[in-house]
């Protein structure tokens, strides 16, 4: 048998799932549909990788018995977000912030003083968005960025040829 076995991880996955908040234990896996649940190394192995991925967790032992692992373990969060195939909560609180330092304005600024358009229009932008609050200045970033990355193909390009120089 395979060390490490999706199956097995499974199983003790859905035995974790079923049994939260609460440790599991051992009457409610099933040795006989999984060979790897009887051998010690095959289940510690799957059991700390579980761990280590972060979708269980494991209390410390108080025994030698390789089997009261079975006693310790519980699904975390993730495991849990996992096996139901989406991110659960962790999509809505994940977020990143993204900070915008001064030299972005800068070229930003750049960027809007060699542009085609008419100097009194140029200047009214300008002075707009040298105006703006950092709430707002992080909108159209973020706005710019949206396009930028409908644009992708264009930017792909320019990707490309910018890496060339390198």
């Amino acid at each position: 048998m395979q060390k490490f076995n999706r199956e097995l991880q499974n199983h003790i996955l859905t035995v974790c799932i079923a049994s939260y908040p609460h440790h599991t234990s051992w009457n409610q896996y099933d040795p006989e549909s999984f060979p790897g649940l009887m051998d010690d190394h095959i289940l510690a192995a799957n059991v700390y990788y579980l761990c280590e991925r972060g979708l269980i967790s494991v209390s410390s032992q108080r025994t030698d018995d390789p089997y009261s692992l079975f006693e310790n373990i519980r699904a975390t969060a993730d495991g849990i977000d996992f096996m139901m195939g989406d991110e659960g909560l962790k999509s809505v609180l994940d977020i990143r912030t993204i900070k915008i330092h001064s030299d972005t304005m800068t070229q930003l600024i750049d960027i809007i003083s060699s542009s085609n358009i008419p100097e009194e229009e140029k200047h009214g932008i300008l002075s707009k968005l040298q105006e703006l609050p950092a709430s707002a200045i992080t909108h159209l970033t973020n706005e710019l960025t949206v396009k930028a990355a409908l644009a992708l193909p264009g930017a792909l390009q320019l990707i490309q040829k910018y890496l060339q120089n390198f």
